[in-house]
């Protein structure tokens, strides 16, 4: 789809010196890029752009469009880019059982001191879903995991034709991508992967891992995500003819 050149402006809070850096981040240009296929774009204001701390690259950036439809009907124009993500469902089996590993970490936009969540992160320059996957793995749950092991959920259900799922589609635009391992465990081992603490300061990251058994981990569930991993897991299982 065509589109004019887009006016950007700024609001004081974003600096004249990081502008530039905003507009070229991978983060804007590859949302920019979708959003221009079906819509027309003849202005974006950016709010405000949160760091990442390493490298000062964006990481939120808070953006109002002036966009319409194809046929000229407008839309609303409010935006969170943060980009795409992934997440990992953590099946183990012990004796018999079937059990979740996860984590727990504060969400203070819900108000939860201990989110219980998969091992999850957002998708970064590569656009490697499955790179960052099993990156998360590591850096959340301390797992170790190859390629080979891991299950690709969202391309299993969705037949290849989606690359994620949108949690808040009023307002991010992200999607994400959904995966799941299968281990099998010995109680010893079970054991010693609950309860394990990474803290990430640098991030602001504290979490800590949990393993609970399948059934009573759903309903401890306030992330959807974990929900949509568990059903697109459990066809996943029947397609194979199996069961938890």
């Amino acid at each position: 789809m065509s589109n004019k050149p887009v006016e950007y402006t700024f609001s004081d809070e974003v600096l004249v010196e990081d502008r530039d850096a905003v507009l070229n981040s991978f983060l804007f240009q590859n949302w920019l890029a979708h959003a221009q296929k079906n819509f027309i774009i003849s202005k974006i204001h950016f709010s405000s752009v949160d760091y990442r701390f390493k490298n000062h690259s964006p990481l939120f950036i808070k953006l109002t469009a002036t966009a319409t439809l194809p046929d000229g009907k407008p839309v609303h124009g409010i935006v969170l880019v943060r980009g795409n993500a992934v997440g990992v469902l953590v099946v183990l089996r012990c004796e018999g059982k079937p059990y979740l590993l996860l984590v727990r970490q504060p969400r203070f936009a819900i108000s939860e001191p201990e989110s219980l969540e998969m091992p999850a992160g957002i998708l970064d320059w590569s656009k490697d879903y499955r790179k960052v996957a099993l990156s998360e793995l590591k850096e959340e749950a301390m797992i170790d995991a190859t390629d080979d092991e891991l299950i690709d959920l969202t391309g299993f259900y969705t037949d290849g034709k989606l690359d994620g799922h949108a949690g808040s589609c009023g307002l991010l635009d992200e999607r994400i991508r959904l995966y799941a391992i299968e281990r099998d465990v010995t109680p010893e081992e079970l054991k010693r992967l609950d309860g394990r603490n990474q803290e990430y300061t640098d991030e602001n990251e504290w979490i800590k891992t949990v393993v609970l058994p399948y059934e009573e981990a759903g309903k401890q569930f306030i992330d959807h995500k974990n929900l949509l991993a568990m059903f697109m897991y459990e066809r996943y299982l029947s397609a194979q003819g199996r069961h938890l």
